[in-house]
């Protein structure tokens, strides 16, 4: 089974993994949908990854880092702080308990990056195995993983026409471009795009939201948690931007229940503070959070969910 047998002597241990059990047998997930032979799901049915495989394989559970780092690359002033807040207090929120910090933004230009122009979008690219290497030299010893986030196109060698991100998790760094996310990239660019004079657009809600859900994505990636082929989940695996928008915000109970041997988080605190990120009460007023309604209207039915299973009373304040 993806989860573990329920048969350990600890008795809060038993509480907790029934909780995720019935998680997985409730009506609050549903099954991933296909709609293209070129879907992810299509050709990796096979790939499971259980909790005792991911167990196995995670080497930081008992780290005592407590941080996540998000490096920005290139220009995020005026509406790109903005942004850069949101995805902090998001991050908060769905990676609870821990401190999310955001550092200086860097050019790609100090960080010795190549860029390209990709002869096909005319757009500005930069090559993502450069970001990846000034991210392994550079990264906080207290981290549990550095992502690097840019609104600039990216490709990882010359043969390719782009990625969406890269990543590394030996080292625990990672990064990952907002470019084709936002409504204006296939759009005919300036005349002399550069990445030295491109600055972040206006946020609209659906880029505030594909931004939110890849960022988690790949910072789940960074937890040892691989591509989910159980449920419409968070961590399910895209090969196109349509596949990625089908992708559920949430956690799945078998990515869920890794995450939480991994932090420790009381479940309900979570969605809880999730809740209020969708409400707004975590940011400003001016956050564009019109995409993020239906989530947070699922996050509290998965409250009510754990109330029904007295999850407080039994499990949120004992030790583990």
């Amino acid at each position: 089974m993806a989860l573990r047998d329920i048969s350990k002597t600890s008795r809060h241990y038993r509480i907790i993994e029934s909780i995720f059990v019935s998680m997985c047998n409730s009506k609050l997930f549903n099954d991933i949908a296909v709609q293209d032979e070129n879907d992810w799901i299509v050709n990796h049915q096979s790939d499971e990854q259980t909790f005792n495989d991911w167990c196995k394989s995670y080497s930081v559970v008992k780290s005592t880092k407590s941080r996540i780092c998000i490096q920005p690359i290139g220009d995020f002033s005026g509406p790109g702080q903005k942004l850069l807040s949101w995805l902090q207090s998001f991050c908060s929120a769905f990676y609870f308990g821990v401190q999310v910090a955001v550092l200086p933004p860097v050019s790609a230009s100090k960080i010795g990056c190549k860029c390209r122009i990709n002869p096909e979008t005319r757009r500005c690219q930069l090559r993502a195995t450069d970001i990846i290497d000034h991210l392994k030299q550079t990264r906080k010893p207290h981290a549990l993983c550095t992502v690097a986030v840019t609104m600039i196109d990216l490709y990882p060698k010359e043969s390719w026409n782009f990625v969406f991100g890269l990543a590394s998790l030996t080292y625990g760094v990672g990064v990952f471009s907002f470019a084709r996310y936002t409504d204006t990239f296939y759009r005919t660019p300036p005349a002399k795009e550069s990445t030295e004079n491109y600055m972040c657009s206006d946020i609209t809600a659906k880029l505030l939201w594909r931004a939110c859900k890849v960022m988690t994505h790949e910072i789940g990636h960074m937890f040892g948690i691989k591509h989910c082929v159980y449920h419409n989940c968070a961590m399910n695996g895209s090969n196109h931007l349509a596949e990625s928008d089908r992708r559920a915000a949430s956690l799945c109970p078998i990515c869920l229940r890794k995450l939480q041997e991994a932090l420790k988080f009381d479940l309900a605190d979570r969605y809880g503070a999730l809740v209020k990120f969708c409400e707004g009460s975590l940011t400003d007023s001016t956050t564009p959070l019109s995409e993020f309604a239906d989530y947070g209207e699922w996050l509290k039915k998965a409250l009510s969910f754990l109330e029904s299973k007295q999850y407080k009373s039994q499990v949120g304040k004992r030790p583990r």
